[in-house]
């Protein structure tokens, strides 16, 4: 038995169950991540705790049948604080811009989980202000951020890392529809 593939030219996050099958991918992404990089807390070499300049690209409406647009963004990470539960909370604030010309300024939280020498896992929640863009409407000009990044942090304490957000309004208006943005960053250590 033969199996042909037709080409097209949808894209192929237009086609039904294939935002699905993304989201299962990037999960079973993360979850190889995680059980290939050895956690190793003992051995750690001592982390220097300093603000990093965050430079980012990615993409927009990974998930969506809209149209998909390229975005651009600069963050600084502050030095981190003493949180609840001993954790090191890092703030930040940032901008990000698209070529829809949508614009994103937030602040938000994140807290940096080493796996070991190298390899970090960040989860991050925060808020900011949105102009809607051409054909991209969030539905409000406030809206929540959260999200999810996987980097390596070289020896230079240099980073490059891939991550995955989802903004959304938190149903502040009776239009929500949100979005989910992939990008892949690179941090610099400000010393």
């Amino acid at each position: 038995m033969t199996t042909r593939i037709i080409a097209s030219n949808i894209n192929p996050l237009q086609r039904p169950g294939q935002q699905t099958a993304l989201c299962y991918s990037i999960a079973q992404f993360l979850i190889i991540m995680l059980a290939i990089i050895p956690f190793s807390p003992a051995q750690a070499k001592p982390r220097t705790d300093f603000p990093l300049l965050n430079i980012n690209a990615g993409e927009t409406n990974i998930l969506d049948n809209t149209g998909h647009s390229q975005r651009y963004g600069l963050e600084y990470r502050f030095k981190s604080f003493a949180g609840p539960y001993g954790f090191r909370l890092i703030p930040s604030v940032g901008a990000a811009a698209s070529n829809n010309n949508a614009y994103f300024i937030y602040t938000d939280l994140r807290h940096d989980f080493y796996m070991n020498d190298q390899w970090l896992l960040t989860p991050s929640f925060g808020i900011g202000l949105f102009r809607n863009g051409d054909n991209f409407n969030l539905g409000d000009n406030k809206e929540f951020r959260s999200g999810i990044e996987l980097a390596y942090r070289f020896d230079n304490d240099y980073r490059a890392g891939l991550a995955l957000f989802h903004i959304s309004n938190g149903g502040l208006s009776s239009r929500n529809p949100g979005t989910e943005v992939l990008v892949f960053s690179v941090s610099i250590p400000i010393k």
